[in-house]
């Protein structure tokens, strides 16, 4: 971005809510981050966050400096789009973002086919938290956002990408041939924390079974979905997870499915949008590309 990294680093930490939670998201080191802050304070001759122990907050100087950087952010990204639709030598730039872990793997093969046929097309992706991400597409910083939540806005349009089911998968030797619901009172349960469209389907889903998930026996919650199917693998417990998020384990068998007597799950993940009378070209190219492509089967192959 041709914005000043120091602004760009500063907007990262005012985010991410920590200096080394911004250090990771941005790839630099803790010390480069305290360093572009550092030199920020003193060339604007004001403190910009209170530190508080461990945590951070803006000063009132910050919280202007933070309003004001994102729309520099949208300028710059502005910029950025002008000179890249007047010059075939610059790619265009898509910029998205998705809440939902399936996005991991769904979204590459799409992307990857769109540039098949846009090869000067350029994507950013970032994971931010569903009200993050509505935020920065109702300031123009995102283009379009996938969520595996239903989104009302009057600003906002929403359209189907995919469903995908959702399974309960367990390590081969703990995993029961089937179960039933009441099962699921008893067995121990790993659940993924970050991820609001697959705990929304299963809260609403369970509930209308009659098994509200305050009387699941959820052993362990997980944050990062690689981790937690390392745990299932262990043996520590099962898990409901996006057939499409297991599919490798469930082809290599490191993991193995167990149907749930009268429990169908579905989860669908949406595309989300700015209501504009006339988007970008590009995106208008690639909204037309999802809405004619057929995203990926679910079933393993």
């Amino acid at each position: 971005m041709i914005l000043d990294k120091k602004i760009e680093v500063f907007l990262a930490i005012a985010e991410a809510g920590s200096f080394s939670r911004a250090s990771r998201q941005l790839s630099l080191s803790q010390s480069v981050v305290s360093f572009h802050v550092d030199t920020l304070e003193k060339e604007l001759g004001v403190s910009l966050f209170r530190r508080q122990g461990r945590t951070i907050a803006l000063t009132p100087e910050g919280e202007l400096l933070y309003q004001e950087g994102k729309k520099l952010v949208q300028e710059a990204r502005r910029l950025e789009d002008v000179f890249a639709e007047h010059s075939a030598t610059i790619a265009q730039r898509i910029h998205l973002a998705g809440d939902a872990l399936t996005c991991a793997f769904t979204l590459p093969w799409t992307l990857a086919a769109f540039r098949e046929a846009y090869p000067n097309v350029l994507f950013t992706y970032q994971h931010l938290t569903r009200d993050t991400l509505l935020e920065k597409l109702l300031s123009s910083e995102l283009d379009l956002a996938l969520v595996g939540c239903p989104v009302q806005h009057r600003k906002l349009a929403i359209q189907e990408c995919f469903r995908d089911e959702i399974i309960l998968v367990a390590a081969p030797d703990k995993a029961p041939d089937r179960i039933v619901l009441d099962d699921l009172r008893h067995l121990p349960l790993l659940w993924v924390t970050n991820d609001r469209g697959l705990e929304f389907v299963l809260s609403r889903s369970l509930s209308e079974a009659g098994l509200p998930l305050k009387n699941l026996n959820i052993c362990m919650e997980v944050e990062d979905l690689p981790i937690l199917k390392t745990f299932v693998r262990a043996g520590l417990g099962l898990a409901f997870l996006p057939r499409l998020a297991v599919a490798d384990e469930l082809r290599f068998e490191l993991l193995k499915a167990v149907p749930v007597e009268g429990l169908a799950l579905e989860r669908t993940t949406y595309l989300v949008y700015r209501k504009e009378k006339q988007p970008r070209e590009v995106v208008a190219r690639f909204l037309e590309f999802i809405q004619k492509r057929r995203w990926p089967e679910t079933e393993e192959k």
